[in-house]
């Protein structure tokens, strides 16, 4: 291999490490943002927003939009070499500690949204109500939502 031929191969491996540099830094900042917007929105008890992020349906053209920790967790759950920030950790645990927070109101709307819009988290919300509806003792509500777990996702263990 000559000079020539090793300065090529050093310049396209120069290029690759800086695309893939350049991509980790925006997906980084991208998603740090909305880690920052997740934990405000949990401070102020807005637990749907902090989990889901802003409604895309109620965003205006000209508004920025603004992920939730589901939008951190997926930025980077599928990163290549495994080199994650320290919070998509911390955004991994967030639904387990917010869901039971959801007020009893706000489990039968996050589930009406975003049955249609994404179902990430609707079984959850789902058997968190199913739960809540068997000790309130509502035996109809406790119904609908074995059913609708059972019916919508079908490998979902809510027992």
């Amino acid at each position: 291999m000559n000079v020539s031929q090793l300065k090529k191969i050093v310049l396209l491996f120069s290029v690759v490490v800086v695309a893939y540099w350049a991509a980790w830094g925006k997906a980084y900042f991208l998603s740090k943002s909305y880690f920052d917007y997740a934990v405000e929105q949990e401070a102020a008890g807005h637990y749907i927003i902090a989990l889901k992020g802003m409604n895309k349906l109620e965003l205006r053209i000209d508004e920025q939009y603004l992920g939730g920790y589901q939008q951190v967790i997926e930025t980077w759950e599928q990163a290549l070499f495994g080199i994650r920030p320290a919070f998509y950790e911390e955004a991994l645990v967030a639904p387990g500690r917010l869901i039971p927070q959801f007020a009893d109101e706000d489990l039968q709307a996050f589930i009406d949204i975003y049955v249609q819009l994404d179902t990430k988290y609707v079984p959850e919300v789902a058997h968190m109500q199913l739960q809540r509806a068997r000790l309130a003792g509502n035996e109809e509500l406790s119904a609908e939502m074995e059913e609708f777990l059972t019916q919508a996702f079908p490998y979902f263990d809510f027992n």
